[in-house]
């Protein structure tokens, strides 16, 4: 199979993907709703974060890097691990529109599950270990297609309080597929036996520590590569160093936060780990153009 584009940033869309976003939702959670009304082919995903897909409606064919094809139908669900790239055909698009949901997963929201889940919250069946897939492929369960379907429901009808509702169906989803083999995957076990999987190990901790500093040396750690072997597989991957990659994200993640009006610069800053807010408007310029008051501004116009 080719091999994808480089990985791109959240908030950013991947040209396979643009005709076919219907919509982006939720106050904290990342989430897209797809539509896709015509048979094609070969659209490839591929992001640098651990994410869900689930299929709401229609059948779609998925090939995994150096794996058969699934066929993946209304209610089965897919969590990919960083950089994993998956190539997808909707052959039947056309008859039957196929409509599903992207989720980034934020293993900071999955933590905080689990430990409502130990507490007692609720039971949760035990003793699933990752298989040798990087992926984990999840059959249709009457709990998740129900809350799919509620998705779809909010992004088509967008009723009042829209993205307060999808923050709360899509950690309802959370919750569903933590009760399911992909539970070892959401909780950030990924195989390290390629390069490909350090890096997305490595990846993954960068994106659950945006809020301080991250050494190379946790890195590679996380790596399980000795520091000029993850120095060069990561440039190869990236075109950057782990470094620039840091900073990258932190815009990113920076874009996210100013979005919210009510977030102010020197809180942004604070939550991405800058002891000094002039630091962070400065990267943020560099990088932007603008100042992060100024991005906002623009933003809020």
């Amino acid at each position: 199979m080719s091999r994808s584009t480089r990985p791109t940033p959240y908030g950013e869309t991947f040209d396979s993907l643009t005709q076919y976003r219907s919509g982006v939702g939720g106050d904290e959670t990342r989430l897209s709703f797809y539509v896709v009304e015509e048979a094609a082919r070969r659209v490839s995903l591929r992001a640098p974060h651990l994410t869900y897909y689930g299929l709401v409606d229609g059948e779609a064919k998925v090939d995994v890097e150096e794996d058969d094809v699934l066929t993946v139908g209304a209610g089965e669900s897919l969590v990919v691990p960083p950089l994993q790239t998956i190539t997808v055909d909707f052959p039947a698009a056309g008859e039957s529109p196929a409509q599903y949901v992207v989720l980034r997963v934020d293993r900071s929201r999955v933590r905080s599950l689990l430990d409502r889940i130990a507490s007692g919250a609720m039971s949760v069946r035990q003793g699933w270990t990752r298989d040798e897939r990087s992926y984990c492929h999840v059959d249709e369960t009457e709990g998740i297609a129900r809350v799919l379907n509620m998705l779809a429901y909010l992004f088509r009808e967008d009723p009042p309080n829209r993205d307060r509702l999808i923050d709360l169906n899509a950690m309802e989803l959370l919750i569903q597929m933590l009760q399911t083999p992909s539970r070892p995957l959401l909780i950030g076990d990924f195989s390290r036996s390629t390069s490909t999987g350090g890096l997305a190990a490595a990846v993954q901790y960068i994106q659950d520590n945006l809020d301080r500093h991250i050494s190379i040396d946790e890195l590679v750690e996380e790596a399980y590569m000795s520091k000029s072997s993850f120095y060069r597989h990561f440039s190869d991957e990236f075109d950057m160093s782990p470094l620039e990659y840091i900073t990258r994200e932190r815009v990113v993640r920076a874009r996210e936060l100013l979005a919210d009006p009510d977030n102010t610069v020197t809180n942004v800053s604070h939550a991405l780990g800058f002891s000094s807010t002039s630091h962070f408007i400065d990267m943020f310029k560099e990088h932007e153009g603008v100042t992060p008051k100024q991005y906002q501004m623009d933003l809020q116009d």
